[in-house]
């Protein structure tokens, strides 16, 4: 399956979010498909930077069908709708697609949310893995660093605990009074010392109002929708009516508190661990499996004494629900997910909090040998991280650094990390110093065994004396080695994540997924050492450097460290000579000093089109150069995990011997082509067979990044949103 189509066009804003946990679980379970999303405006806009979503196409208002007929024009594997009004059911029927489903609402039970529903029905059509399912259930908005650094910036000067009161509600009938919210407000400033932020909705007037009669509030203007995700994902916790908004800051991994009237919360609500309160349960009136047909939601008025149930939850209750996040705490709540991707848990969170979710790996536990039990691992004033792998691997280790560093800014951080991963120490801001070492693995030219280098390195970490020491690795790396030497060193401290037992190790996290995304690998092993993760981000340093072009390029960095992960360099330079021709951009090639001779042939097809910098460059300036690039091109490797920091668009020939969920940019749009084959993932040097796992053609990855620049489809008529038709 390549081509997937999810039609949601049931009209509000908050739909597309109920909608989301499928529309995710669906392009996971069919990775590397293209995932389209038909939708109306301003819904479109939150799935901008989703990684699972390569497109997405606006409906104008009124105009569902009329959206339906040209997107249908466009041959897809699978179509699934959630929309079955003006004969759009029949329209997807007579698509030809090879499957559709056209009602994700079938047969609803009265307590089973309606996210839940949609995943439950396409997983019980072989549509969606149970581990897609579970992964996916929550909805996740994806912010870009300028967005967040933006709101930050204007919210620096506040203090914690910041909580949101989002006052408007889509019709009167599920608003809760302003009073109410006052009351409220004045609660959790006696209880939690809070500053209350208030958003301006659909009534200026009213947000005003409510903020005058609060002290320590702050009325946030109103502005784009994801610059609402934005602020919300910054705040501790966000009460709110039901409405869409509260989906929002919800799908941003903020504790949220929604209170609900005429729908039914255990149908619409938020999934655990968002709190849903709701407004005289035993209404007669009340129609569980579709609230649309209760007498209030045509009247806009309710037929009992009181103007609406949402206003029988008094502010005594919504603040108890806030202050049992924490019995009672606050302070230091984190700013949520935002892109990450492999966990069900609300993230960051301080140490002393427990998960929100469920936790998939149990606390961090120290050995039970005696004498190697210790005290919490962090403080630590002089750490030393190891990563003695490649540049991709010691680039994926940026948010941890960061983490550990905003956590203790007056630690000093020493990293261990290869010849070539040393190189990466440049634009990682985090680094206080860089200590050089080839592993054994890693020293080809050398016999097996030379206890000389391993003691000169020892010698080295025992005159830096260091108070602790952070392993990094991946799934199929053992950390004892690495905790060995820093034993022999004399340093007390010593965290990796290993299911093996050890005495070298002081501390160990046991239990983490082996598919697990390596940035949130290295992030569950910091947090689990106590330091306090608030951005998931991969970011980079981005330097001036003299070698980038005065207008718009593509950069095709062809190259892999191993065979097994390069994709031909003739279809390549096929693929950039005609992206070239298209958008008349030069295409800069990059490489090191030893791919010149490689290169040669590939210049030659590219001729006039190409800019040369094979050789040419620093990691710097290759990070400059990706930054600033329009497109890139590239195989699975550093160039891949630079451009996601950098979030520049890239499509990316994915070799089978790895998996995708591992490794795969998270916060770029990114298209990721590959061939399935029975032997993936081989983790391979070298192929055995003939490399069909990249046999793809050039007008394949043409079409890929032409989808990624926005150039549409000329069957579907120009956008003027996000992506779309």
């Amino acid at each position: 399956m390549t081509r997937i189509l999810f039609i949601e066009l049931l009209g509000g804003l908050g739909d597309v979010l109920i909608a989301l946990p499928a529309i995710q679980a669906l392009a996971a379970s069919h990775a590397p498909a293209h995932t389209t999303v038909l939708t109306f405006a301003p819904g479109d806009e939150l799935l901008a930077h989703h990684p699972l979503v390569q497109q997405v196409w606006r409906a104008a208002p009124g105009q569902a069908r009329r959206a339906v007929e040209p997107a249908l024009q466009t041959s897809f594997d699978l179509i699934v709708t959630d929309t079955t009004y003006d004969g759009i059911a029949d329209l997807v029927e007579q698509s030809g697609a090879g499957r559709t489903v056209t009602n994700l609402w079938r047969s609803p039970p009265g307590d089973q949310l309606v996210s839940d529903r949609m995943v439950q029905i396409l997983q019980s059509e072989s549509l969606i893995t149970p581990e897609a399912a579970q992964t996916h259930r929550h909805p996740r908005l994806y912010l870009s660093q300028a967005e967040q650094t933006g709101v930050q910036t204007r919210l620096k000067s506040l203090p914690r605990p910041r909580i949101g009161l989002y006052t408007d509600a889509g019709m009167a009938i599920k608003q809760w009074a302003p009073d109410r919210f006052v009351a409220l407000g004045k609660l959790l400033q006696q209880r939690h010392g809070a500053h209350l932020i208030v958003p301006t909705g659909a009534d200026p007037q009213q947000a005003q109002t409510i903020v005058e009669q609060l002290e320590t509030a702050t009325l946030w203007p109103r502005g784009p929708l994801r610059e609402l995700a934005a602020l919300f994902a910054q705040l501790d916790v966000v009460v709110a009516a039901d409405t869409g908004p509260a989906r929002i800051a919800a799908a941003v991994g903020t504790p949220t508190i929604t209170l609900f009237g005429p729908s039914w919360a255990g149908r619409y609500g938020q999934p655990a661990p968002h709190r849903n309160l709701q407004g005289y349960p035993p209404c007669p009136e009340r129609n569980i499996a579709n609230f649309t047909e209760q007498a209030c939601w045509y009247s806009g008025t309710c037929p009992f004494a009181w103007d609406t149930c949402v206003n029988l939850l008094s502010p005594e209750v919504v603040a108890e629900a806030v202050g049992g996040w924490e019995s009672g705490r606050v302070d230091g709540w984190g700013s949520g997910w935002v892109d990450d991707r492999e966990t069900d848990e609300l993230y960051p969170h301080p140490p002393t909090r427990p998960p929100a979710y469920p936790p998939t790996h149990p606390p961090i536990h120290p050995s039970t040998h005696p004498p190697f039990s210790h005290p919490p691992f962090s403080p630590c004033r002089n750490l030393l991280i190891l990563r003695p792998d490649n540049i991709g691997d010691v680039l994926m280790t940026a948010p941890a650094l960061r983490a550990i560093k905003e956590t203790q800014p007056d630690t000093r951080l020493t990293l261990l990390a290869s010849p070539a991963g040393s190189l990466a120490a440049a634009v990682l801001p985090w680094v206080d110093e860089v200590i050089t070492h080839r592993t054994l693995w890693q020293a080809l030219d050398r016999p097996p065994g030379d206890p000389e280098q391993e003691w000169q390195l020892i010698e080295t970490l025992k005159a830096r004396q260091f108070d602790g020491a952070i392993a990094l690795t991946s799934f199929k790396q053992s950390p004892h080695p690495a905790a060995l030497i820093c034993q022999l060193a004399g340093i007390p401290l010593r965290l990796g994540a290993s299911k093996e037992t050890g005495e070298c190790l002081t501390h160990r996290v046991s239990d983490l997924p082996d598919d697990l995304h390596q940035v949130e690998r290295n992030l569950r092993l910091v947090k689990a050492a106590g330091y306090q993760v608030r951005d998931r981000h991969l970011s980079l340093t981005i330097p001036p450097s003299p070698h980038l072009p005065a207008q718009p390029y593509l950069l095709l960095n062809p190259w892999a460290s191993c065979p097994s992960r390069m994709y031909d360099l003739e279809r390549f330079a096929i693929a950039a000579r005609t992206l070239a021709e298209t958008t008349n951009w030069p295409v800069v090639v990059t490489g090191t000093d030893k791919h010149r001779a490689a290169a040669a042939p590939l210049l030659d097809i590219l001729g006039l089109h190409a800019m040369d910098l094979v050789g040419k460059t620093t990691l710097p300036d290759l990070v400059a150069l990706v930054a600033k690039a329009q497109l890139m091109l590239s195989t699975n490797t550093s160039t891949m995990h630079i451009a996601d920091a950098t979030q520049t668009p890239s499509v990316i020939l994915f070799a089978g011997t790895e998996l995708e969920r591992q490794w795969q940019p998270r916060q770029t749009r990114a298209r990721l082509l590959r061939r399935p084959t029975p032997c993936s993932p081989c983790y391979a040097f070298t192929c055995p067979y003939h490399m069909e796992c990249l046999d793809i053609p050039p007008t394949e990855v043409v079409t890929a990044a032409l989808s990624l620049l926005d150039l549409p489809d000329h069957s579907i008529s120009p956008s003027v949103g996000y992506g779309g038709p």
